[in-house]
């Protein structure tokens, strides 16, 4: 049914479905992105109190690294997502339905954000923050393995699988740590691999451009 829709679809109706769904995805990383500054606490302080307030900042300080961290990868998966749907020829209806999945999770984010910043010395607190991100990557894998089967990315834009499977391996093999070593440890392991990750997608960008260059 869907194929013959698909089918029936003229080029100015499929790049029509391409633009909502690229702007639908741009609104959702945009409101969890605005939504990760509610995760921090403000010190509500009357009186005399008020004298505590550069305290209770740095009560918060845990907070202010959470929302910090996810802000970073919210903003690696949106610029990964970002140059996945620059890639594709056309949007079919099996990855309009992946990337809603994948929206979703990605707008229940600030949650476990929240949770790591008030509860950041809990494991599973920790832990619901890893497997979200798994998720996240379990489902981009998702569909980069249907747009390759479908015929949706050019071969030239299939890429190396190492580069999408860093942040997902790291955040699943974290749940162990966090579980049975320490919580602290496995929310080190992440600011790693992000910071890792953008060095990676820096430095294949700048291998892009001296390959035109050349040519």
């Amino acid at each position: 049914m869907f194929e013959e829709d698909e089918d029936s679809e003229t080029p100015s109706e499929r790049a029509f479905d391409y633009a909502r769904t690229v702007a639908l995805s741009d609104g959702v990383f945009a409101i969890a992105l605005t939504l990760l500054v509610f995760t921090i606490t403000f010190p509500e302080l009357q009186g005399v109190a008020r004298r505590r307030l550069g305290h209770e900042l740095e009560n918060r300080l845990p907070e202010l690294f959470s929302w910090a961290l996810s802000f970073a990868v919210l903003g690696l998966l949106w610029l990964r997502h970002h140059g996945f749907f620059r890639d594709l020829r056309t949007i079919d209806a099996r990855m309009a339905r992946l990337n809603l999945v994948y929206l979703a999770l990605i707008a229940f984010l600030p949650y476990p954000t929240r949770l790591v910043g008030q509860y950041g010395n809990r494991s599973v607190a920790v832990v619901s923050y890893a497997a979200t991100v798994v998720l996240i990557g379990l489902v981009t894998g998702w569909m980069r393995i249907h747009a390759s089967r479908a015929g949706l990315l050019p071969p030239s834009a299939v890429g190396d699988w190492r580069d999408h499977a860093l942040i997902p391996v790291v955040f699943l093999l974290s749940i162990p740590v966090a579980m049975f070593v320490s919580a602290d440890v496995a929310k080190w392991c992440w600011l790693l691999a992000v910071i890792v990750g953008l060095l990676m997608r820096g430095r294949r960008r700048s291998g892009a451009r001296r390959r035109r260059r050349r040519s």
